[in-house]
């Protein structure tokens, strides 16, 4: 489970860095996980986990976030902004509950090697986003032309 969470954190980490918003990819990504977590609490609410009103309220956030920008609520840059932060912050819930709901193997571990498993996947996106806010010592802003990407601000020509 490390793998795939840590190269998701990359990728976002990488992302904000670069360009300093999570592109819409990765943006309708948290929104199918939240939705099918969140309709899943409502499918199989004898699993016991995200049934309360403030598990479903958090696995709501990209779901109202979607539907902001669908009524044009998000024009207002504080409201974007607020349901922005709201959805980072609560994205690792997010992860949690799908991955309970799932049965990975993750929750097998000991506590320590969950611990560890967290660190490296936080460790990985905070990497990503690092190399990805110094892209221009990295890459030239001709990579991010080539694969059809806007160019940071800082890119190196």
């Amino acid at each position: 489970m490390s793998t795939p969470a840590a190269l998701a954190a990359w990728q976002v980490g990488f992302e904000f860095g670069a360009f300093e918003v999570i592109a819409y990819r990765r943006v309708f990504a948290v929104f199918v996980v939240s939705a099918v977590v969140f309709i899943a609490t409502f499918i199989a609410p004898d699993s016991g986990f995200a049934t309360t009103a403030w598990s479903r309220l958090i696995l709501s956030l990209p779901l109202i976030y979607v539907a902001a920008d669908i009524v044009l609520l998000t024009e207002s840059k504080l409201l974007s902004n607020l349901l922005s932060a709201a959805i980072l912050l609560t994205s690792p819930y997010v992860v949690w509950v799908a991955a309970r709901l799932m049965g990975f193997e993750f929750f097998a571990f000991t506590r320590r090697a969950q611990v560890a498993a967290i660190v490296l996947v936080v460790t990985i996106g905070v990497v990503g986003w690092y190399v990805g806010h110094n892209n221009h010592h990295f890459l030239t802003c001709r990579d991010f032309v080539r694969m059809g990407d806007f160019r940071p601000e800082n890119c190196a020509d």
